[in-house]
């Protein structure tokens, strides 16, 4: 029953996803925010695993990893140095002791879901399977897609 249980969760990991949804994004980054304090303890949009983006005053984007369900895991094939890899999970992760921080990721990544700080590259990993940049935003510009 235990492995079941288990396989159901990776399974379900396997199939997901954060969605961003530009026209609801107020441009708040309580996003970044909670990303950076869940993993970083601090808060530094500059090391957030989504970013977003002032397109105006009035238009702003929020740019996160797919997790290879909207690209074609560009920023995989980039990297030179084995730094970013798709875990049995299915989640897309950078390996912070291979990254040197040369930008291919960033420059392949088709939806800018890369950023690079201090020579490391940043990206969503989902948070273990709950997100909480979609726990926290208060404009459901961003969704968990499952399945």
């Amino acid at each position: 029953m235990l492995s079941t249980i288990f396989l159901n969760k990776i399974l379900i990991i396997l199939l997901m996803y954060v969605k961003a949804i530009p026209e609801n994004c107020s441009g708040c980054m309580v996003c970044e925010t909670v990303c950076t304090m869940e993993h970083f303890g601090v808060i530094n949009r500059y090391k957030s695993g989504i970013r977003i983006e002032r397109k105006s005053v009035t238009e702003d984007i929020p740019h996160v990893c797919s997790q290879g369900n909207e690209c074609n895991y560009e920023c995989i094939a980039a990297c030179k140095f084995d730094a970013i890899e798709k875990g049995d999970d299915g989640i897309v992760r950078v390996i912070e002791e291979k990254c040197v921080g040369c930008r291919m990721c960033e420059l392949a990544c088709p939806l800018n879901a890369i950023h690079i700080h201090e020579k490391m590259a940043y990206k969503c990993d989902l948070c273990g399977g709950e997100p909480k940049c979609v726990k926290y935003c208060s404009q459901n510009a961003l969704q968990l897609v499952e399945g």
